[in-house]
């Protein structure tokens, strides 16, 4: 006579069974994502096609007829399907957007990150670069989101509003202006093209050796260096890389009014990093406006005792006097004490959104 208990040592013993398959199907899979990447290798320096529509075709069509079941033809189809296109995927280079032109500092911070290892691809604003990630066009995308002497890029935060897409690691970069045009000289300088932050960053500068010139804002430091190399009466404050790529002259270097300017970059994708024991969580939150809502919202931080590393607010589009907080705390959310403390802003919030958990960002030493 079969006793439940007999039956529950069964159980037991029959999903023991299945976890060990399942851990020998993932161990398999991911063999065969390294050999597929190495295949992907193969085909770059051959200049072969990604894309093999009739090698894929019969991958299935022999799997079919070697198959024994229980499984039908339609799920065998279905996870090959999804096994071969990972494969497809992992074979191609990774695609990094960055906000251009070529020799913007976002393009040089992108260049640094990924060890120029991918294809970059310029894009004309902020929002596409968060399109493009969205819709998987580019595997990731580099943003500016605050600059040691200007503060934060604001419409990099509000397009976290308007996106569903995590921060995957951060990068610090330093920025040194040039004023570049085509002869280099000062005499014919009568425009100024520049982004913003980098004419905010040389306004005394530009207010001393350039009170008479008309300044114009652009969507880049590299746009400026563009269209300072198609008249020679327009100056652009960029990069140095901008004066090779865009073949014009130094008028001045360092020309930002103080020096130690650093400006911090975001890499958003679709993925979130694992623990590596020394990283920090991204948050958005809205409170109610009321008196001491956020006071009662940071509370468990402080409580917890996390090392809180950046507050900044963006008003809300929905309500007037309402803000969205974006919070940096140190440690990652899946860390117990900063997953409960999450937890604990969440009760004191109208909505809360986890932006990333990712490493802190180390300088690299270079020897000599």
């Amino acid at each position: 006579m079969t006793t439940k208990k007999n039956l529950e040592i069964d159980l037991d013993r029959l999903r023991a069974q299945i976890d060990s398959i399942d851990s020998s199907i993932l161990s398999l899979i991911n063999q065969r994502l390294e050999i597929g990447k190495e295949v992907g290798r193969i085909k770059k320096e051959t200049h072969s096609q990604i894309l093999d529509r009739s090698r894929e075709r019969k991958v299935i069509e022999k799997l079919s007829k070697i198959n024994q079941g229980p499984a039908d033809k339609e799920l065998l189809r279905y996870i090959f399907n999804v096994i071969i296109t990972a494969t497809r995927e992992i074979q191609k280079p990774k695609t990094i957007s960055f906000l251009g032109p070529e020799a913007s500092y976002t393009h040089i911070a992108a260049l640094a990150h990924f060890k120029h290892s991918g294809r970059f691809v310029e894009q004309a604003n902020l929002y596409e670069i968060f399109r493009e990630v969205e819709k998987k066009e580019s595997h990731f995308g580099v943003v500016p989101v605050e600059n040691s002497i200007e503060g934060a890029v604001n419409h990099t935060l509000d397009l976290f509003t308007d996106f569903d897409l995590n921060i995957c690691a951060e990068h610090y970069e330093p920025v040194s202006h040039d004023l570049l045009s085509i002869t280099g000289e000062a005499k014919d300088v009568q425009k100024i093209y520049s982004h913003p932050q980098a004419l905010a960053q040389c306004k005394t500068w530009i207010k001393k050796k350039f009170a008479k010139a008309d300044i114009f804002e652009t969507s880049s430091t590299s746009k400026a260096a563009l269209m300072a190399s198609e008249d020679k009466n327009i100056a652009a404050i960029a990069s140095r890389q901008a004066a090779h790529i865009y073949q014009l002259q130094t008028v001045e270097s360092k020309i930002e009014d103080y020096s130690g300017n650093v400006t911090r970059f975001l890499v958003i994708g679709k993925n979130m990093p694992e623990q590596t024991g020394k990283d920090k969580t991204s948050i958005m939150f809205a409170t109610s406006h009321v008196p001491g809502a956020l006071f009662k919202a940071l509370e468990p931080v402080d409580r917890a005792g996390l090392n809180m590393l950046k507050l900044e607010s963006r008003p809300t589009k929905h309500q007037d006097w309402s803000y969205y907080f974006f919070l940096d705390i140190e440690g990652h959310k899946k860390d117990k004490l900063v997953s409960k403390t999450i937890e604990e802003i969440k009760k004191y919030s109208l909505s809360l959104k986890i932006l990333g958990s990712y490493p802190v960002f180390v300088k690299e030493e270079h020897g000599t």
